[in-house]
């Protein structure tokens, strides 16, 4: 299912209001949006999630909601506010012709473009047409229309990712792992990207092609492959799958769109359309090995706190060495940098992960202690902890879960000196825990939905770097002749996979590590070190 067609439901649910025509179909709301430049306010609704003692969660997590469509990019600084679904159909009447801008492209000013999406596409095409309306309005004084391609064509257009247009069918190039692919045909100017790819192909777009108000720029008219822009990163997104080895990723690839469980509950209703897991886009990928101190299994406790520190521990410390000395975490690290942070996890803020990047504990289920950190730190640096987000419908996915992500990144993406977040996506290990392989896919393909969102801010905001990891596998889950199969409940020594993205991050590629190099490894990038007394035996990546 489309997530914007899930967000629309959960809207008309919420408000009591029905959309529909007469064959039952919603239909769309036209567009008001003036073309004054304006800045966006974020507005946050919800209710508190209460916590059991064993650091489980109950009730319902903060629902938070932010304009998803106004993404600037380091370019520009203005954003216009727009609905969250901003393509149209064509009007009835005929539009006031727009004055002409100076502004080129392809020997035609940019005022007679008009910006077309699919009239079905993913919320990723149209959130990038908000952009490149957006950045061309503030470059050159240019506002486009966006419209669908259900409408009739127009002398010149800007086509956003597949559509019935002549161009995208002419736009038949032959994409890699994050590529996508422009070219300009007969007046009109297309570029395709695959899911929120296309927010690269936005970004490059722009960047490349529209400059001021007196530029003339053209896109070359043979199909081109690009890759997304990259510059020296100063935001770090550090996204965690608990219990995640290399066979869960493997989960998407083996689930059968048909498959309910009792609740009805099917992952393709929040998923893409995709059956891969998104890491394998990465162009840098490698393994970590992640016993604890002792070389023993790790527990989650002393596998977040050596992704957090740097150090490797016994199981059960939270953000402490071996022997209860309180370790400095990267989200400390950062604050003391001037950079904003966040923590983020899709079970309660007393889980081992968060708590293993935002406190310090003797032992995990020290919750008192693990909280009154977690507070200490809110208000030394301002760290947002945001956590309980454990959905399995569409509909509450978009709604609470994306929502919040968005909404913590909008925050955090302030000021000019960075930010550092981590994520976790704390289900793949819980589930197979109970050898329950169907949940399990349910939340490797929830945690694809967050690798995306993290993925589409990042190409709108190339000084991004974002690796994904996981603390541990759970379940020694193993390929029984081409089924996947648990071989215990329980954690396992495998080795977890390794997904990075971001200049710099070529280190990480095709190499096995030890789960301590990566936090080194990035406190390097930032001039800085972490648990200097092992820097010998597991030193940062050169």
């Amino acid at each position: 299912m489309k997530r914007i067609l899930a967000l629309f439901m959960a809207l008309v649910m919420l408000l009591g209001v029905t959309a529909c025509g007469k064959d039952g179909k919603s239909e769309k709301t036209p567009q008001t949006t003036t073309a004054t430049a304006i800045s966006t306010t974020a507005s946050t609704t919800g209710t508190t999630a209460t916590e059991s003692t064993d650091g489980t969660t109950e009730g319902s997590s903060s629902a938070t909601e932010t304009s998803l469509a106004t993404t600037t990019s380091s370019h520009s600084t203005v954003t216009v506010t727009v609905p969250s679904s901003s393509a149209t159909k064509a009007p009835t009447t005929t539009a006031p012709t727009k004055p002409a801008v100076k502004a080129k492209l392809n020997g035609v000013s940019l005022s007679e473009y008009t910006i077309v999406i699919d009239d079905e596409a993913l919320d990723y095409a149209d959130r990038a047409a908000t952009y490149i309306r957006t950045e061309i309005f503030a470059r050159t004084g240019a506002y486009l229309d966006i419209v669908t391609d259900d409408t009739t064509p127009t002398k010149h257009e800007i086509v956003v990712g597949e559509t019935n247009r002549s161009i995208s069918k002419a736009l038949n190039a032959k994409t890699e792992g994050l590529e996508f692919s422009l070219m300009a045909k007969d007046g009109h100017v297309a570029m395709e990207g695959d899911y929120f790819i296309i927010a690269a192909a936005a970004y490059y777009f722009v960047a490349t092609y529209i400059g001021g108000t007196t530029s003339n720029t053209a896109v070359p008219t043979k199909a081109t492959v690009c890759e997304p822009i990259q510059e020296k990163p100063d935001n770090f997104i550090f996204l965690i799958g608990d219990g995640m080895g290399v066979n869960h990723t493997l989960l998407p690839n083996e689930y059968n769109h048909n498959r309910f469980d009792s609740d009805a509950v099917d992952a393709n209703d929040f998923t893409d359309g995709e059956n891969f897991f998104y890491g394998y886009l990465f162009p840098n990928q490698g393994t970590a090995r992640t016993h604890n101190v002792y070389g023993q299994v790790t527990d989650s406790a002393a596998s977040a706190t050596a992704l957090a520190t740097g150090y490797k521990t016994s199981n059960g410390r939270i953000g402490k060495d071996k022997d209860t000395n309180d370790l400095k975490s990267l989200t400390e690290l950062a604050g003391d940098l001037g950079m904003n942070t966040a923590i983020m996890s899709t079970e309660g803020r007393k889980g081992a992960t968060p708590g293993g990047f935002s406190a310090h504990a003797d032992m995990r289920d020290m919750y008192d202690d693990i909280v009154a950190d977690q507070d200490a730190m809110t208000k030394k640096y301002g760290t947002i902890v945001d956590c309980n987000y454990d959905y399995y419908t569409g509909m509450s996915i978009t709604f609470y879960l994306e929502k919040a992500i968005n909404n913590t990144l909008n925050q955090i993406n302030q000021g000019d000196k960075g930010f550092f977040m981590m994520y976790e996506e704390a289900f793949i290990d819980k589930h197979s825990h109970n050898r329950e392989k169907e949940k399990a896919t349910w939340a490797v393909f929830r945690f694809n939905q967050a690798i995306a969102l993290f993925m589409e801010f990042a190409f709108y905001h190339p000084n991004t770097f974002i690796l994904i990891t996981a603390d541990h596998e759970t379940g020694s889950l193993t390929d029984m002749g081409g089924v996947l199969t648990y071989g215990t409940g329980d954690h396992s020594d495998r080795v977890v996979p390794v997904f990075a993205y971001g200049m710099g991050t070529e280190v990480f590629d095709g190499q096995e590590i030890e789960n301590v190099q990566i936090p080194k490894t990035i406190a390097k990038m930032w001039g800085q070190t972490l648990a200097e007394d092992t820097d010998e035996q597991y030193p940062p990546l050169n």
